[in-house]
């Protein structure tokens, strides 16, 4: 029996410890642990009749937010092809309870998942840095349209990957107490300033902004955590300075894409544009961008006929090439209107949406809630400290004025709700406390 609790542990703990390690392989690999993870999970509670995981209000939430897509994917059911995303999403918000269920059965927050963590980052910077200064990484992988990509080759995704799995790398500081010790606060305050000096080199800009909300709705929340971030923002502009003075393998300027290109998007003069002889767009002011904007239109558009529960997982990508819907020049049809908010309103209605606004206001409550419960306890509580990191996490994630990927690709849901099982287990413990 203990070897089997032991190959559990080892296959569990550590299996969740290098979840965001078995993203960078493909979604067969992660898709079957995130399996076997709730098979795992929910055998165990009905075993033990645990039924806490169950008998509580966000599972109550994210099963009527589950069922409003899969209502919506029957109601427009296009072609299994269309559908089987709307019908098997239940598996996600599934893996964020079984986080809860892995990070209370388990002795999680230990030092050599810490290494793992840190040797991942460490890779990962190393090789991003490689990438960006020779043109080609460890791998042999060169820089694409530009930008760099790390292990991702031609997915452009490295920025917003950095920027999500952060936070957890974040909370394990903060559960071993590594901030308390000087020496190591500095090294920590650099290493993370690499990490941000990294997702700003990817030339990701929604990941790069979103950055700066995390960092300033954490800064909001954890006054312990005030000065460490304050010096973060401090290196990465100290480390920003010097390389500016540093070639690069392509003389590529992330600035330029950073700044200059997102404002000509904005008051349409972006010379992508121009080249296409877009002249209508010249002199006007832009959701983000041309198309941006197009995607919306044309998403409103569908929305107008699937007012209450929307047009189905995919339906936008099935709609948009309609004829009663096209814009002009097919200008704005994608695989998903690039806005989670928007995402959810042609796809989910407006059941849906009023679920993800209050989603949404209830993490902006649980920011002002552990604020005030940071500020009016004299003692350092660590844990406390990790559940502001991952509200802070979460609420970045459903921020909705910045573009976005697509809300139901199977590897973003996973980064989406794999903050939310360690919120759940935070918040679970410091209540249980309480009381």
């Amino acid at each position: 029996m203990n070897s089997e609790n032991n190959l559990s542990e080892i296959f569990f703990k550590y299996g969740l410890a290098v979840f965001p390690i078995l993203l960078l392989t493909g979604p067969l690999i992660s898709e079957l642990y995130l399996i076997l993870a709730v098979i795992f999970s929910y055998f165990c509670i009905i075993k033990k009749k645990n039924y806490k995981f169950f008998n509580n209000r966000y599972f109550i939430f994210f099963g009527i937010f589950y069922f409003s897509t899969l209502f919506s994917t029957i109601i427009n059911f296009y072609n299994f092809d269309k559908s089987i995303a709307g019908i098997f999403y239940f598996r996600i918000p599934l893996f964020a309870f079984s986080i809860w269920f892995i990070l209370e059965k388990f002795n999680f927050f230990d030092k050599k998942i810490f290494l793992v963590y840190f040797a991942f980052f460490l890779i990962i910077i190393f090789d991003s840095l490689l990438q960006f200064y020779s043109g080609t990484n460890l791998l042999g992988f060169q820089i694409t349209s530009g930008r760099i990509s790390s292990f991702f080759n031609d997915e452009l995704i490295l920025g917003g990957f950095l920027l999500r799995i952060l936070p957890i790398f974040l909370i394990f500081l903060v559960m071993g107490e590594m901030l308390s010790n000087q020496k190591l606060n500095i090294f920590f305050i650099i290493f993370i300033a690499l990490i941000c000096f990294v997702i700003y080199l990817s030339g990701e800009r929604s990941s790069f902004y979103l950055l700066f909300l995390f960092f300033f709705t954490l800064f909001f929340i954890s006054s312990d955590l005030r000065k460490f971030i304050s010096y973060i923002m401090i290196f990465f502009l100290v480390i920003l300075t010097i390389s500016s003075n540093l070639k690069n393998s392509n003389n590529i300027d992330p600035s330029n894409r950073m700044f200059k290109k997102t404002f000509n998007q904005l008051v349409g003069h972006d010379a992508d544009y121009l080249q296409l002889k877009k002249k209508k767009m010249i002199g006007k002011f832009y959701l983000f961008s041309y198309d941006h904007q197009n995607h919306y239109i044309l998403s409103y558009n569908i929305f107008k006929d699937h007012v209450l529960f929307g047009s189905g997982v995919k339906g936008f990508r099935y709609l948009c090439r309609n004829k009663i819907y096209i814009l002009e020049n097919n200008d704005g049809c994608s695989t998903h209107p690039h806005n989670t908010y928007v995402q959810i309103l042609v796809s989910n209605g407006l059941v849906g949406l009023s679920l993800l606004f209050f989603a949404l206001f209830f993490i902006i409550k649980e920011m002002f809630s552990c604020r005030k419960k940071l500020n009016s306890q004299n003692k350092y509580n660590k844990y406390e400290v990790s559940k502001a990191i991952v509200i802070s996490a979460i609420f970045m994630n459903i921020w909705p004025l910045v573009p976005s990927g697509s809300f139901f690709n199977n590897w973003l849901s996973m980064l989406y709700f794999y903050p939310i099982g360690f919120y759940l287990y935070f918040k679970n413990r410091n209540e249980k406390k309480i009381s």
